[in-house]
């Protein structure tokens, strides 16, 4: 029986390390600004990163982490927050690295 490649079932590809991938991608685009990005944690729709280098206490940081969620969203497809780890302490929330 001849199938096509669209008709063989693939295994879910898991949302976290869709989402290091994606985060991966960006990091050289930060890390030319002298800056650097971690993947924290994956809890739900909550994706926590660390700021690294230039990127840490940057003026920008925010603006940063809307273009970082932009592109999340663009390579997962489904809405997520994306909070820093500095945020997530503020509100008294430990974060596992």
């Amino acid at each position: 029986m001849d199938r096509a490649v669209e008709d063989i079932p693939t295994a879910p590809v898991d949302l976290e390390t869709e989402i290091a991938k994606a985060i991966a991608d960006l990091r050289p685009v930060l890390q030319r600004d002298g800056g650097d990005i971690e993947l924290v944690a994956v809890e739900g729709d909550i994706v926590v990163v660390d700021f690294k280098g230039a990127c840490s206490g940057c003026v920008l940081a925010s603006v940063t982490l809307a273009g970082v969620r932009k592109r999340l969203i663009d390579a997962i497809g489904h809405p997520l927050k994306v909070v820093p780890r500095s945020a997530m302490a503020l509100i008294g929330k430990e974060v596992a690295a």
